[in-house]
């Protein structure tokens, strides 16, 4: 009875969510995956990165022209099935396939993570947190990339590094992200870990060369650096919560200071979450927190960051959680710090008013206190652990 109920309430919520209105699609993000995958499928392909292609399909399908498909050719293949839809049919089922991506990360994170809650109680929670509402809104792909994560993260904890590394691979079609994350895995995880992310990444590297020819190997990066000189490309700094926003944000005018100051506080993080992954061989505790931490660095020194993007950080909250309500040993301040930036991070409000003022940027900041405290306890815990085994 109660799944029945949830699943009525859902279904509510998703038409509820997707009503018709002329205006609808208007400003979001799913007509440009929709009017590539036109594009693929009428075998143009090779022109996927020219923007007079992408501005005349989506002129012909969703009558606008702005912003534009900037992902790899291989993701077009998750919209080809929809493509023969109408576009705003296309829209509420990938809606429907998201909500039920959902569903299922409600019930991994609650078999393999918190497992003291149902999923029934973690679903609603995951529909709440703002980035996730942005996703449905916006029919962007990150539900998509946060299931991927959180399958690559259970199978590390299995110690599955091959399969790991595989499904990690699979997140390529985000690759600021994809290799943001692996790098510190490589660090600590080994071959096997190599050789999954390895022969994946190349099966989707030949796939794109086969939809869009070899000539998106220039065609692709040359695309991407012309972003900032096309209107409406929906690049800017206020609503990147990475560390490129903030110090964009912060020194206006000023890019190369913006830009000196990103790399170096990058690097910084990066090497954080490296140290981090090597502690994290003395036990589940602090394997648990270091993978939280490199989910969250992924987000801190991607290069471009949506708002949307932000709900990959589900994982990493979902691994803290559980710390604070499972592990009677960590500290009482350390629990309390936790749980005060989990509840800003999570609830709507903080989001609701930096979107208001166009200062999305500054969710970073509690995102790098929540990286910090982190490390903290992986670094104090470890050095603990030390001095016990010395006695």
């Amino acid at each position: 009875m109660i799944n029945l109920l949830l699943t009525a309430a859902l279904a509510t919520f998703l038409l509820w969510f997707t009503q018709y209105s002329p205006n609808r699609l208007k400003g979001t993000d799913f007509p440009d995956f929709y009017a590539a995958a036109k594009i693929v499928q009428a075998g143009r392909g090779h022109e996927l990165y020219e923007a007079k292609v992408q501005d005349e399909f989506l002129a012909r399908y969703a009558g606008r022209v702005g912003t534009y498909f900037i992902h790899p050719p291989v993701e077009t293949l998750l919209y080809l099935p929809l493509s023969s839809l109408p576009l705003y049919r296309a829209y509420q089922v990938w809606c429907a396939v998201n909500v039920l991506l959902l569903v299922l990360i409600a019930r991994l994170l609650a078999a393999c993570v918190i497992t003291v809650w149902s999923w029934r109680i973690l679903l609603p929670l995951l529909l709440l947190f703002p980035p996730v509402l942005l996703n449905l809104l916006q029919g962007q792909d990150a539900i998509l990339l946060l299931m991927v994560f959180a399958l690559a993260f259970v199978a590390i904890r299995n110690e599955w590094m091959f399969t790991a590394g595989c499904l990690l691979a699979c997140a390529l079609f985000k690759f600021h992200l994809a290799f943001a994350i692996a790098v510190p895995l490589l660090w600590s995880t080994g071959k096997k870990f190599l050789a999954g992310f390895a022969s994946v990444g190349a099966v989707m590297f030949l796939a794109s060369a086969a939809i869009s020819g070899w000539k998106f190997l220039l065609a692709y990066p040359r695309f991407l650096a012309s972003l900032h000189g096309l209107p409406l490309a929906g690049i800017h700094d206020e609503q990147m919560a990475n560390l490129r926003g903030l110090f964009g944000l912060l020194f206006p005018g000023m890019p190369r200071v913006a830009a000196i100051l990103t790399v170096a506080s990058s690097l910084l993080v990066l090497w954080f979450t490296m140290r981090g992954m090597l502690v994290s061989r003395s036990g589940p505790h602090f394997r648990d927190l270091a993978l939280a931490n490199t989910v969250i660095a992924a987000d801190l020194v991607s290069y471009h960051l949506s708002p949307h993007d932000l709900a990959i950080l589900l994982l990493p909250m979902a691994l803290v959680l559980n710390q604070v309500l499972g592990r009677s040993a960590l500290p009482r301040t350390m629990r309390f710090l936790f749980s005060g930036i989990l509840a800003g991070l999570l609830l709507p409000p903080l989001y609701l008013w930096l979107l208001s003022q166009h200062l999305y940027t500054y969710i970073c900041i509690p995102i790098l206190v929540l990286f910090g405290l982190i490390y903290r306890e992986i670094w104090n815990s470890a050095t603990a652990v030390v001095r016990a085994k010395a006695i």
